[in-house]
């Protein structure tokens, strides 16, 4: 599980949670929240939704990237890959 610390603007895990404040669950009172995905990504920031859940933002440019290749992959030269994409 993570957690998003607002204080230090960056993703906690939840052995971190524990070895420091020795819980598992998000302390909005220590400016660490709930996040409203788990992502398997390097979020690039964090929105706050109107439940008081934080939204991991995804940088598109990696996912465009990995498109580009799949599409050259399926035969696409990387002209008509990136066209198609933009």
């Amino acid at each position: 599980m993570k957690f998003y610390s607002i204080k230090k603007d960056r993703l906690v895990d939840e052995e971190e949670m524990i070895a420091k404040y020795g819980t598992a669950r998000a302390l909005p009172q220590l400016g660490i929240y709930d996040l409203s995905i788990q992502p398997d990504y390097l979020p690039i920031g964090f929105n706050r939704l109107v439940n008081g859940t934080y939204y991991p933002v995804q940088s598109y440019l990696l996912v465009k990237y990995r498109a580009e290749q799949a599409l050259q992959a399926a035969g696409y030269s990387e002209a008509e890959a990136t066209a198609l994409l933009n």
